[in-house]
């Protein structure tokens, strides 16, 4: 029987590493160990990985709803959690209190209380809360781990309640804002007609930064407008200045910081739509 790493799982599944230890949280997937205590995958693993995966981007499924229909295919899954909170309640229809209501209806969607989403994700139940609550004090990185916690993006959360007509131009002034990450962070959405690119704008106050390492599914491309803007991938520190660029798999672990004393203006792209 062949066993297989978890980043070979990852590359073939078209999946990541953090997704599947998610997974792995979540009982839906069971690797064996090595002798040396590393996740091993067997092919049954990898049959099970990828029907979790078309479930999840074809189908559209939340991790409660993937659970049920593994067992209705008979797959082995791990007992869940009962512990539960109350059913959801809608956004904040003051618009007020907007994102931390929608990553609120996402984790109670996805099947899971303050204290799962805290162990799963490493963050404080009390940040969790206090972001559900009041929409403040999220960064960059812990919206990135909530928001894969939740299977879901960033940018899906940010899409206003009352879809607008799809419009192919977007006009100078006219992008929309995703909310929630405070006076130094202003990310704009260029493309809305799109379903596999995420194109966006950001702009930087100086010393601005993700606040850690985070990773997602996909490819990214930023290209550096104005400003300075300093990202460290897989540990590696890059120093790009305008007109500099860089191009990754968003799979690879990382973070970024504005340095200088100007604003930094970059044009960042996802692809799929992971951020």
């Amino acid at each position: 029987m062949t066993l297989h790493r978890i980043t070979d799982v990852a590359r073939l599944t078209g999946t990541n590493a953090s997704t599947l230890r998610l997974w792995e949280q979540h009982g839906l997937v069971t690797p064996k160990r090595s002798a040396v205590g590393q996740r091993v995958f067997d092919s049954a693993d990898i049959e099970k990985i990828r029907a979790i995966q078309h479930m999840r981007k074809v189908e559209g499924l939340n991790m409660s709803a993937i659970r049920k229909a593994l067992a209705e295919k008979h797959f082995d899954i791990a007992p869940e959690s009962l512990e539960r909170e109350p059913e959801a309640e809608g956004p904040d229809e003051s618009g007020q209190n907007e994102m931390g209501s929608r990553f609120r209806l996402a984790r109670r969607k996805a099947g899971l209380s303050l204290r799962e989403a805290g162990e799963l994700t490493g963050l404080p139940v009390s940040f969790i809360s206090t972001f559900e609550r009041t929409s403040q004090g999220a960064t960059v990185a812990s919206m990135q781990a909530l928001a894969l916690c939740y299977g879901t993006t960033v940018t899906d959360l940010s899409q206003p309640s009352r879809r607008k007509r799809r419009r192919e131009v977007v006009r100078r002034g006219e992008e929309r804002r995703i909310a929630g990450f405070g006076k130094n962070i202003r990310i704009l959405q260029l493309a809305e007609s799109l379903s596999l690119l995420d194109c966006q704008k950001w702009v930087l106050q100086p010393g601005a930064e993700s606040s850690g390492f985070y990773s997602h599914e996909g490819e990214e491309f930023i290209h550096v407008l104005s400003g300075m803007f300093r990202i460290a991938v897989d540990d590696v520190q890059h120093v790009l200045g305008p007109g500099d660029s860089i191009a990754f798999p968003s799979q690879h672990p990382h973070s970024w910081r504005a340095t200088g004393d100007e604003p930094t203006v970059l044009i960042w792209v996802n692809t799929p739509k992971s951020f």
